[in-house]
């Protein structure tokens, strides 16, 4: 911290006519704006600080947003992440955390530089990820019961009529024995698939017999044959 303050009175001595010409320049007025906007894009959780290095004890020169709860004027923050004295050569700091009590905070350091590359003061990004990580914990407890695999998976069974739901019957009985199409249903398979719908009670539906007929492209006369056959063997089964 003393190297920092230091520096601080050295910029003051040495940079205070350059500071005037950055601010000539309106270089100030356009990170104040710069500020603004990222706030703006980023949302609410996210703050801007604008630092002046000419003065640390009064370092903040702008802010946007509010996270730390500071204001303009306050002074240069705990510096322990600087490695060393401030020069050209030091780099800016990106991405690191800064906790504040149960507040967790990505934030990065980019140095306003003067024309020999000494840095004089500094934007800093502070976008508190406390609530998202909050949120986040909560959404995966939610989703924990649907991120193990289910021992029973159903597909689309929500119809919105009885020919829909006939329509999803078949559908369902063709994935289920791995067949492409019902153009590539033997005679086999389609009285299974019949014998499915008898057990499962949808010729009860209105207009059953007919749709099913259509879909498998044969004569509703056999789907009652088919019918008549499959209640037979049922009987037998529950005669013996």
């Amino acid at each position: 911290m003393e190297s920092v303050r230091q520096l601080g009175k050295t910029l003051y001595q040495s940079q205070v006519g350059i500071l005037k010409k950055l601010e000539q320049l309106g270089l100030l007025d356009l990170l104040k704006r710069l500020a603004e906007g990222i706030v703006a894009v980023v949302g609410p959780f996210c703050e801007v600080v604008i630092h002046d290095f000419s003065d640390i004890e009064h370092s903040v020169a702008a802010i946007a947003g509010n996270v730390s709860g500071r204001l303009t004027g306050a002074p240069v923050p705990d510096m322990d992440f600087i490695s060393g004295k401030l020069d050209k050569h030091t780099p800016d700091q990106l991405n690191y955390r800064i906790e504040i009590d149960s507040h967790r905070l990505q934030s990065s350091t980019i140095w306003i530089r003067d024309q020999e590359g000494t840095p004089v003061g500094a934007v800093c990004v502070n976008v508190d990820f406390s609530g998202l990580m909050e949120a986040r914990a909560l959404l995966e407890s939610f989703a924990a019961a649907a991120l193990r695999s289910p021992e029973m998976v159903v597909h689309n069974t929500l119809a919105k009529s009885p020919d829909e739901l006939m329509e999803l019957s078949v559908a369902s009985f063709l994935r289920r024995n791995r067949i492409a199409d019902i153009k590539s249903m033997t005679q086999d398979d389609k009285q299974r698939l019949i014998k499915l719908i008898e057990e499962r009670g949808l010729f009860q539906l209105r207009g059953a017999a007919q749709k099913l007929a259509d879909l498998l492209n044969i004569s509703r006369a056999s789907i009652y044959n088919y019918r008549s056959r499959i209640r037979e063997d049922i009987r037998r089964e529950e005669s013996e």
